[in-house]
């Protein structure tokens, strides 16, 4: 039971500013394990966050098909829905320069960052939902590493859909 409050209590502590971290990549994400971690936040969901996890993964899936108009149209749609809660402004903008460029380079750079507050998030909030998976990529951002969000549990990477979409591994499931 004290598992599980700890688990509350940094997960509301992760919310509160998850948007407002769009430089950063979340530390507990960085460890290195292939163990699917399971986590369970008990903080009231809005649908303002629904919003946005439904708009990411839009996103996240024109990404895939590198169709940078689909790219631009469903980034736009996470822009707005960004700006619909507050604190969210900055990463607001990164959806703005996915949805202003022709570089599918440019889009997948602003989305990796993009993907780490939109993850921060999604942890802090309870989305009622089946799982939802933070996945990671080793060699994205040269060699640095890079995570997304999914509903499915096969990789599907978004940095690499053409030559290596499969190049990844599940490393959280949120519930």
């Amino acid at each position: 039971m004290k598992i599980v409050n700890r688990i509350s209590i940094f997960a509301a502590i992760i919310a509160a500013p998850a948007c407002n971290q769009a430089a950063k990549q979340p530390d507990a994400a960085k460890t290195d394990t292939t163990a699917v971690k399971v986590v369970d936040a008990k903080i009231a969901d809005t649908t303002n966050t629904a919003n946005v996890f439904s708009a990411y993964i839009s996103l996240k899936n024109q990404i895939l098909k590198s169709d940078v108009a689909g790219i631009k149209a469903a980034a736009s749609t996470l822009e707005s829905k960004l700006l619909g809660i507050k604190g969210c402004a900055e990463t607001a903008t990164l959806a703005n320069e996915i949805a202003t460029t022709d570089d599918i380079k440019d889009q997948r750079a602003a989305f990796l960052t993009l993907s780490s507050d939109v993850i921060a998030l999604v942890k802090g909030s309870s989305i009622k939902t089946t799982a939802i998976y933070v996945d990671y990529c080793p060699m994205a951002d040269g060699g640095k590493g890079g995570y997304w969000l999914s509903l499915d549990k096969k990789i599907a990477n978004p940095y690499f859909p053409e030559h290596m979409k499969e190049c990844g591994l599940v490393k959280e499931q949120l519930n």
